[in-house]
This record gives C-alpha cells, sequence and structure tokens, in this order.
C-alpha cells in the first residue's frame, strides 16, 4: 500500500487545480479506475496522479510505468511531469504497450527465442517475409498483378496480427483455427476455412523465420513478454517486483494482449491506476475489448472506482443530447456528464431531400457563420465512413473554401476510384494510345495472367505496330490462358462502348460487370470491402450528374487539384473514428440514417458509443442532418429519436433561437439536471 500524502508531504502545486472529482481520482490508491468522460481532463488527471506519487508517495521515478497508446501522449505526459517537478522527474518507463514491451524484451530476449541485439521489423519488412512464405506455401500473396480490394497478403498479415493480440503461439494456432471454424459452422457465420488453415501453416514457419534472423515484429513485442508473464512464474515475480505503480491510459481500448500484460505486471502490489471510458469504446475491429474495462472491480474486487463528470469544453444542451444518446446502453458503467458552461444553442437537426442538397447546405451554413467572423478551423464535418465525403469535397471546393480530410485520402485517389475512372477511359477512348495508363492499371485487376512479362509482350507489340496496348493486346503473343483472358477483357471493353443507349451511370455498372471488377469486390475477404463498395456506388450514382465520360474524367482529375493540408485555417473533414479525442467548436454531423448511421453491419451498441463520441465533439454548436433519399428512400437515424426535445431544435436555428456565448444560463444543464436527464431517458 502506498504511503498517504497527508503523512509525507503537503499537496503538490499540480493538484491544486484540479476539480474535486480530478483530486479524489488522483490521490486514490491500490487499483484505480477512474472513469473519465469526453473532455473532463483525464491526461491531466493521469499527470497528476503520477507526481502524486511521486512527491506525497515518495515513489522513486524508476519504479513507476505509464503506458499509452500513442507516443504523442506519451510525449505530452512527460512534458507536464517534468513542468511540475523538474527535467529529470519524469518516470523512466512511460511510452506505449509496444515500446515499453520492446524495452522488456531487451533485457530478456530469451523469452522469444531472441539473442541480444536482435532487429525489430516494420510492417514492410514483414509483409515481404510473409508474401515470400504464401508463395512456398502456393498461396495468393499479391504481387505487381494483385487484385484491389482482395488482398491475400494484407489478410494474411491481419490474421498473424490476431493471433499475436490473442497470444495464440505458431504451436497453438492449428487448433485455435479449427475451433474457430467449428464455431462458424455451428453459429451459421461466414468463415474461410482453407484461408485459416492456410495462415496457421503461415505462422510457423513466418515465427521460424523471424527466430533464424534473430528478428522481432511488431506483434512479438507484447506476445512473448506477456507469454512468459503467463507461465513462468520466476520471470513474473521479477518483472511484477520491478515497479510498484503502474499507470494505463485509454484502458477500454485495450486488446487480450495488453490486458494479460497489465494485469500480470501489477499482480505483485495491484497498484494499477486505470483511465478510461467504456462510453468512448469504438475500436473492437482493431481488437480492442470493451468488457475488460467493464469487469474491472471483478479483477480487482478491492477497486475504487471515479468519475470525472464535468466536461470543460461543452455547453449545455450538447451534454444533455450526448447523454441521452448513451443512457440507452444498460450494460454501461455510468456516469451524467455535467458543465459549467452556458447553456449555449439547442442540437439542430436539419432534414434534407437528398446527399447533394445536404452537401450544399451545410456548406452554405459554413460560408453563413464564417461572414460572422469565424474561422474556418472552426468547423468539422464528421461522417461515418470514408464514402460519404465526396460530396463535401465537391460542394467546398466548388464553394473555394479551404478544406483537409484528416487520416484519409481524397475520394477521386483512392484506388477503387481511380480502377473504376481507368475502365471508364479505356471505354471512351479505346483505339486512342492515351488510354495506355488507364489499360496498365486494370489489365490485371481481377487477375487475368498479366504479370511483368505478359504486360511486357503486349508494350513490344504496341511498339512494333504503334498501336493503344488495347489493340495490341489482340496480336501479342501470349500464353492461351492468359490470350483468352485478355481477349475477354478487350471484347467487354468494346461491347459497353457500342452501346451508344447506355448512360453513363449504366455504362459504368455494366463495365464492373462484365470485367468482374464489381464481382472481385463483392468476392473479397479484405476488411475494407464494404467501404470500396460503397465508395463504387457512390461514383455511379455521381455519374448520373453528367453528360459523357469526358465530363466525369475531366471533373476527377481537376478536383485532385484541389486544397491540400497545409493551410492551418481549412475546415476538418474526417470519420467519426478519427475525431475520437478532437474537438471543434461547430460540428456538424451528417448522414444520420437507418443503414448509414448505425449502418446495416456492426453492433448497434458500438455504434451508439459512437454517437455518443460524435456528439461530444462538439464545443459550442452541434448540427445532426438526415436526407429522405440515400441510395433509395431512408429513414432519420434512431439515435435521432434519442435526444431530448428541450434540447434540440428542427431546422436552423436564426435569430431570438440562438442564444450566444453572452446568454449564459448554466444552471439549466448543471450536475443534477444532467442526472434527472439521465433518469428520465434511461
Amino acid at each position: 500500500m502506498l504511503k498517504s500524502s497527508s503523512a509525507v508531504a503537503p499537496r503538490h502545486a499540480a493538484l491544486s487545480d484540479l476539480t474535486e472529482q480530478q483530486l479524489e481520482a488522483a490521490e486514490a490508491t491500490g487499483p484505480v479506475l477512474v472513469l473519465a468522460g469526453a473532455g473532463t481532463g483525464k491526461t491531466k488527471t493521469l499527470t497528476a496522479a503520477v507526481i502524486h506519487r511521486i512527491q506525497a508517495c515518495a515513489v522513486s521515478p524508476s519504479r513507476i510505468l505509464a503506458v499509452t497508446f500513442t507516443n504523442k501522449a506519451a510525449g505530452e505526459m512527460i512534458a507536464r511531469i517534468r513542468a511540475g517537478l523538474g527535467q529529470d522527474a519524469a518516470p523512466h518507463w512511460i511510452g506505449t504497450f509496444h515500446g515499453l514491451a520492446a524495452r522488456q524484451l531487451r533485457i530478456e530476449p530469451e523469452v522469444a527465442g531472441l539473442r541480444p541485439g536482435f532487429d525489430i521489423l516494420d510492417a514492410d519488412d514483414s509483409r515481404r517475409i510473409v508474401k515470400r512464405i504464401m508463395k512456398a506455401h502456393n498461396l495468393a500473396a499479391g504481387d505487381e498483378g494483385m487484385q484491389i480490394g482482395r488482398d491475400p497478403l494484407k489478410v494474411m498479415c491481419n490474421q498473424l496480427s490476431k493471433f499475436k493480440d490473442n497470444l495464440i503461439t505458431p504451436q497453438d494456432a492449428p487448433a485455435h483455427v479449427e475451433a474457430m471454424i467449428a464455431e462458424a459452422l455451428r453459429l451459421g457465420t461466414p468463415v474461410d476455412p482453407d484461408g485459416l488453415r492456410g495462415s496457421a501453416r503461415v505462422y510457423a514457419n513466418y515465427q521460424r523465420t523471424l527466430r533464424d534472423g534473430n528478428a522481432a515484429d511488431f506483434g512479438d513485442l507484447l506476445l512473448w513478454p506477456t507469454l512468459a508473464l503467463l507461465r513462468n512464474a520466476n520471470y513474473r515475480h521479477r518483472w511484477s517486483e520491478r515497479f510498484d505503480v503502474l499507470l494505463a491510459d485509454e484502458y477500454q481500448d485495450v486488446n487480450h494482449a495488453q490486458y494479460n500484460w497489465l494485469r500480470l505486471l501489477s499482480a505483485g502490489h495491484e497498484q494499477l491506476f486505470a483511465v478510461g471510458d467504456d462510453d468512448q469504446s469504438v475500436y473492437s475491429f482493431r481488437g480492442a475489448d470493451i468488457q475488460y474495462i467493464r469487469r474491472f472491480t471483478r479483477d480487482f474486487p478491492n477497486a475504487r472506482q471515479v468519475r470525472l463528470e464535468e466536461k470543460f469544453r461543452s455547453t449545455g444542451h450538447i451534454l444533455a443530447a450526448a447523454n441521452a444518446v448513451i443512457s440507452r446502453d444498460r450494460n454501461r458503467l455510468g456516469k451524467t456528464l455535467f458543465t459549467r458552461k452556458p447553456i449555449g444553442d439547442r442540437i439542430e437537426v436539419v432534414p434534407f431531400r437528398n446527399p447533394e442538397t445536404e452537401a450544399l447546405g451545410i456548406v452554405a451554413e459554413i460560408q453563413r457563420r464564417h461572414a460572422e467572423g469565424l474561422a474556418w478551423s472552426d468547423f468539422a464535418i464528421l461522417y461515418r465512413s470514408n464514402a460519404l465525403s465526396r460530396q463535401f469535397e465537391e460542394a467546398l471546393m466548388r464553394a473555394r473554401i479551404p478544406y483537409v480530410l484528416v487520416g484519409d485520402v481524397g475520394f477521386y485517389e483512392r484506388a477503387e476510384i481511380k480502377d473504376v475512372l481507368a475502365l471508364l477511359r479505356l471505354c471512351a477512348t479505346p483505339k486512342d494510345r492515351q488510354s495506355d495508363e488507364a489499360f496498365r492499371r486494370v489489365i490485371n485487376v481481377p487477375a487475368r495472367g498479366f504479370g511483368a512479362k505478359a504486360l511486357q509482350e503486349v508494350e513490344n507489340e504496341a511498339a512494333w505496330r504503334q498501336v493503344p496496348l488495347l489493340t495490341a493486346l489482340e496480336t501479342a503473343a501470349l500464353p492461351p490462358k492468359t490470350r483468352s483472358a485478355g481477349l475477354a477483357f478487350v471484347d467487354a471493353i468494346k461491347g459497353v462502348a457500342r452501346d451508344r443507349a447506355a448512360t453513363l451511370a449504366d455504362q459504368m455498372s455494366l463495365l464492373l460487370d462484365a470485367t468482374g471488377y464489381r464481382a472481385m469486390l463483392r468476392d473479397s475477404k479484405a476488411e475494407t470491402t464494404e467501404g470500396r463498395l460503397e465508395n463504387v456506388q457512390e461514383l455511379i450514382q455521381l455519374a448520373g450528374s453528367f453528360h459523357t465520360g469526358r465530363e466525369l474524367l475531366d471533373h476527377a482529375a481537376l478536383s485532385t487539384s484541389g486544397p491540400k493540408e497545409g493551410n492551418a485555417d481549412q475546415v476538418r473533414l474526417m470519420t467519426l473514428h478519427k475525431g475520437k479525442g478532437l474537438e471543434f467548436p461547430h460540428v456538424f454531423l451528417p448522414a444520420w440514417e437507418a443503414g448509414s448511421f448505425p449502418p446495416d453491419y456492426g453492433d448497434l451498441s458500438e455504434e451508439r458509443r459512437l454517437a455518443y463520441v460524435a456528439i461530444t465533439r462538439g464545443m459550442r454548436r452541434v448540427t445532426i442532418t438526415h436526407c429522405d433519399f440515400r441510395r433509395g428512400s431512408a429513414s432519420p437515424s434512431c439515435f435521432i429519436a434519442d435526444l431530448p426535445g428541450e434540447s434540440r431544435s428542427d431546422g436552423w436555428l436564426r435569430g431570438s433561437d440562438r442564444l450566444t456565448d453572452r446568454q449564459t444560463d448554466p444552471s439549466r444543464i448543471d450536475r443534477a439536471s444532467a442526472a434527472a436527464l439521465l433518469r428520465q431517458f434511461g
């Protein structure tokens, strides 16, 4: 048990500006779970907890381990501790999970069958080894002609990573995949038995190759130290005795390996200070398991739970809306955000007829508010899927408003969009050499046997005859199977080109079917398949507003030279997942319709948590929009119905309906009334 602060030293200045809740959390010892709501100062509290343990509890910095998910968060924590205690006072073990585990493995590499001085492979090095092993096993590994949308190499690398995140060794992998297959067949869920069994074989050879080369990949850094902690009592004792305190950020996002690593390192003293928010657990697709934060008090029966509920940067109506939405999750640990800020403007819920009018309406509203004196950087547009960005990119570009896509490439720069436009270019100019680059891009997508050698044969034929590559293919000396597939491709392109009655959208759809591109996407097992299909469908819908393929191709080319990152005063466009952890004065949340948000696939509870994250990104004003038609008739999202009537406005707020920041009435949504709302809507 750590010594109490009152018996050792007066309270440090770094704790003097904490709220009552933050102070209670920072000074708590033993196993502690801090439920930190969005924007409630978790980093400040976590830093204060470290300072308290060093200054008041006399814990040596060398005996404190603090773990985060990003180097940026770790750097921020170190800077704050140094500002409070001095340059040399920061704990020696502050970093990311994999960074700290790598240090652990460096000290005792033999637990992974490695020697001192082992190499840590980056993702590209790892992929090259996996690709070589897949070819040795006669498994498609995705060479230069790899099918876009079905990336066997990426699927394999992801599966190997999942093995390691779940602490599955190469020896255990065959039994593990058989159990997975049996369970999927029992439940009637989709499963790829051959792919899973192949991954177990590749895993064994891959790991043997790494050990022979005295190398570890990213997953190894946590896998082997955690397994050693689980299986070797002496090792566990050595490492759990090394630290007196462990602190963990974003506990709701830990996966199986990370959870066990933390639990075992803290087993001797149970001084684990975990900060997280089950209401913001939205990364299950990355392996995060919400049950670990929700079972904290079962793992540590003596645990103390402290809630951080005062949000410092959002107004009252925003928090009332967020509380009402998340209160419908019956399994949550429970907390109610409140604020001392003004009540602010109600949540705007604005309907539109279709995505085009939605984008134009939002951009017009941004222009209006900018004319009132707001900076472009005050605005963010957050959407559920990347496919939704295209309408806003177009509208912003036409309005000459600077914008940036955060963590994503532009719509017209995505691989599947470039592929479809390449097919369209071939169809528009099949007898012109200006289509040669398009030919090179799609001749082997999906795979038709046109690797480097076959393509060079076509290039030689084209140069000799002075004709386009599409024409040269018909007479090039190719292997029979490749020639047959190539001629079928040529016939598909020319057949669609001859159909003068087809609209541009119909022409594009026919090309996708005739060339097998759409079937390739649908058959893909890649994690990005759903998004790629959505993007392709979005492009087909867009084609309906153009008369010719040339018009669309020119439009796409000009769009890719639009605003780029570099100007700080820009409207931000990003997915809801990318927006987590960020806040903006004015937030627009489009496409809140059934099927779009929440989507038809996925876990509804996690989508509800994502809606909560979305609303709490707003500081002063939040606008939710939905359409009557989006690829067919659409109905408003179920999350809109959860918004409390007194905190929502149907339509844009104008004139006297708006409250300025000077019109304060914080008592309307204080902590007590927020709790009352939770009881009403929960």
